[in-house]
C-alpha cells in the first residue's frame, strides 16, 4: 500500500510539472507570437507607426529614409506632407517620416531606435529632439513614467530597461511580466481577437479609440494635435498646466545622468550605422522660454555647448520660430502653426542635410544666444 502511494503521488507531481512547464512554453510561444506576427495587436502604438512607416517604404523602395524622433512637441508639429522635398544628384526623392512619441525622451528614443533596427528599418538621416525638462527625470515627464504608460515592452527591450532602469523594480516587474506572462496583460486584447462577446462595450470602446490613436493621420506619420485651444479659458488652463508641470522642471533643473547616457548612446550607435544625425530644440512660446532659471539657462548652454562639440553634432536651434499666438498651451504648437513650421523646417534643415550642404549658423544653437538657454 505505501509503495502504491509513493508511485501515485511521484505521477501527480509529473503531471503538476509538467502542466506548469506546458503553460510556461505556451505563455513564451504567445508572447513571441505578439511580437513578431501581431505587433500591432500587442502594442498599437509602436505597430500601427511601424506598418505605417514599412507601407510608406514600400511604395518607394528606392528612397532614402529622413527619420525623426521626438515627444508629443514633434509629433504634433512636424507634418512631412507639408515639406516640399526634392531629390539631390538625380537620386530618388527621400521619405521623410515623423515617428516621435507622446513623452519621449532620450531614454525612449534609444529604446525605439534599437527597435526599428531590429525591424528592418535603416535610416540614412536621424533629426533628434531634445528639451531640458525630459532631461530631469522627475515629476510628471521621467521617462519610467511614460515606459510603463505609454510602452507595451517586448523582449528586445529588457536589455536596455535593465541597464536604465535596474533600480527601478516596479518598472522590471512589469516588463518581465508582460513578456513572461502575456496572457494577464493582454486579456482584453486576446478575447477581443477571438471571443469578443466575453468583453463589455466599454472595454471594446477603450480599445478601439487606442487602434484609432495610434493611426497616424496621413502617410509620413503626422498627428494633428487632439485638443484646440481657442478660447481665452482654454488658453488660461494650458499655462497654469504647464506652470504646474513645466515650469519647476526649469526653474531648478538637474539633468538625470542617465539622460546624457541615452543620448550619447543613441549618437553612438547612428554612427555606427553611418546615419547622419542632427539635434533639434523645438519652438517654444516666449513665456515658457522665460521660465528658465538662469542657473537653468548656464546648464543646458553648458552641456549642448559639450553635445555639440564632442559629439560632432549640429544642433537646431527652433525655440523662437514661432509666435505665441500659434501654441495651443505651454508646449505644444497649435495646428494652425504646423504648415509654416514644418515648411520652413524642410527648407532650412532637412533639405540641406540631404543635400549634405552646411546649415545656415543662423538657425544652430550658440551658446551666447540670448532668446532662451
Amino acid at each position: 500500500m505505501p509503495s502504491l502511494f509513493l508511485t501515485s503521488a511521484g505521477k501527480g507531481k509529473r503531471i503538476v510539472l509538467w502542466t506548469l512547464a506546458g503553460f510556461a512554453l505556451s505563455q513564451l510561444a504567445l508572447s513571441i507570437y505578439l511580437d513578431q506576427r501581431r505587433l500591432e495587436t500587442r502594442d498599437p502604438r509602436y505597430g500601427h507607426r511601424l506598418h505605417s512607416l514599412q507601407a510608406r517604404l514600400a511604395e518607394s523602395p528606392n528612397s532614402p529614409l529622413f527619420l525623426i524622433l521626438g515627444s508629443s512637441r514633434v509629433k504634433y508639429s512636424v507634418c512631412p506632407s507639408a515639406m516640399s522635398i526634392h531629390a539631390a544628384d538625380g537620386t530618388p526623392a527621400p521619405i521623410v517620416y515623423n515617428f516621435a512619441m507622446n513623452g519621449m525622451g532620450t531614454i525612449r528614443e534609444l529604446m525605439y531606435f534599437h527597435r526599428l533596427m531590429a525591424d528592418g528599418i535603416r535610416p540614412k538621416w536621424l533629426l533628434i529632439e531634445v528639451w531640458p525638462p525630459l532631461w530631469a527625470e522627475t515629476g510628471f515627464f521621467r521617462e519610467s513614467r511614460m515606459v510603463q504608460g505609454e510602452d507595451d515592452l517586448h523582449w528586445r527591450d529588457l536589455p536596455l530597461l535593465y541597464r536604465y532602469f535596474r533600480n527601478d523594480r516596479d518598472l522590471l516587474h512589469l516588463a518581465v511580466r508582460k513578456c513572461l506572462l502575456p496572457i494577464r496583460p493582454y486579456r482584453d486584447i486576446l478575447l477581443s481577437l477571438s471571443a469578443q462577446s466575453l468583453l463589455s462595450a466599454a472595454n471594446l470602446d477603450e480599445m478601439q479609440r487606442r487602434v484609432e490613436d495610434s493611426l497616424p493621420a496621413d502617410r509620413n506619420g503626422w498627428f494633428p494635435l487632439p485638443w484646440e485651444t481657442i478660447t481665452p479659458e482654454a488658453k488660461q488652463r494650458g499655462l497654469l498646466d504647464g506652470i504646474e508641470k513645466i515650469k519647476p522642471l526649469l526653474e531648478d533643473l538637474h539633468p538625470d545622468p542617465r539622460s546624457d547616457r541615452a543620448l550619447r548612446e543613441l549618437l553612438e550607435g547612428c554612427r555606427r550605422h553611418g546615419i547622419r544625425t542632427a539635434l533639434i530644440l523645438m519652438p517654444e512660446p516666449s513665456f515658457t522660454r522665460g521660465w528658465y532659471s538662469p542657473r537653468t539657462r548656464t546648464l543646458v548652454r553648458e552641456y549642448l555647448t559639450h553635445i555639440r562639440e564632442q559629439e560632432q553634432v549640429p544642433i537646431i536651434d527652433a525655440r523662437a520660430w514661432q509666435s505665441d499666438d500659434e501654441f495651443a498651451d505651454a508646449s505644444h504648437m497649435a495646428r494652425v502653426g504646423v504648415p509654416a513650421f514644418s515648411a520652413r523646417l524642410a527648407r532650412e534643415v532637412v533639405q540641406p542635410l540631404i543635400e549634405d550642404r552646411a546649415l545656415d549658423t543662423n538657425i544652430l544653437f550658440a551658446a551666447g544666444r540670448a532668446d532662451g538657454p
